[in-house]
């Protein structure tokens, strides 16, 4: 089954280019091109592609804009973002828009042309480069659902840092513009919640439940 390819990107030298590569695949046809996102809309509307390569900078609105706009109009239609940027709030607002696949400009040929093929068959693909955000993401998710769990409020979990980091009540108090009776009560709060003897200890439990 040939796979219906529009190429999506606001450098015609770019799009040319992918083109005439992807031309040596039999299996993948290249239907059409575009360079913004209403004449992606359009496109689709008249070419019926099955995937789309996608920039992130575009003209009109951007590729993460865009893509919303494809999934709420065109759910069937799948995206591949594929462009150099590589920051964290790009990536996770191309998932969040529905995209099955974030690759960088600098992936090789064979990885693109195996990935478009992989994205057909339903899999969902990220840069190896990236993976790391992804990894960041879901330890930070990780540790605000553990404090939520243990009924610490943002502010306590950062006297427990500081505590880990050796900081004393005077310390405490001087960082957070707090007086020494509230950081001492603060933390005797701390150690209640954790269910710890004391300041060391609830560090320790802190530690041992990837809260700090």
């Amino acid at each position: 089954m040939t796979i219906r390819l529009l190429i999506v990107d606001d450098h015609a030298i770019f799009r040319r280019g992918l083109r005439s590569l992807l031309a040596e695949e039999a299996d993948i046809e290249v239907v059409g091109e575009a360079d913004s996102g209403p004449a992606t809309l359009a496109a689709v509307g008249q070419l019926d592609p099955d995937m789309i390569t996608l920039d992130i900078r575009l003209g009109g609105i951007d590729g993460i804009q865009t893509a919303r706009q494809l999934q709420q109009h065109y759910p069937r239609v799948r995206v591949i973002f594929l462009t150099t940027y590589d920051d964290n709030q790009y990536l996770l607002g191309a998932f969040q828009a529905g995209a099955f696949a974030y690759l960088l400009k600098s992936s090789s040929y064979d990885t693109l042309a195996n990935s478009i093929r992989s994205v057909q068959r339903g899999q969902r693909l990220l840069a190896p480069e990236l993976v790391h955000y992804v990894l960041d993401e879901y330890r930070r998710l990780a540790q605000e659902r553990m404090r939520l769990d243990a009924g610490l409020s943002e502010q306590e979990v950062e006297v427990l840092r500081l505590l880990s980091d050796g900081a004393t009540s005077r310390d405490i108090a001087d960082k957070l513009f707090w007086s020494e009776v509230t950081v001492k009560r603060k933390i005797q709060d701390i150690t209640d919640k954790l269910h710890a003897g004391n300041r060391v200890q609830a560090v320790a439990e802190a530690v041992r439940r990837g809260l700090i």
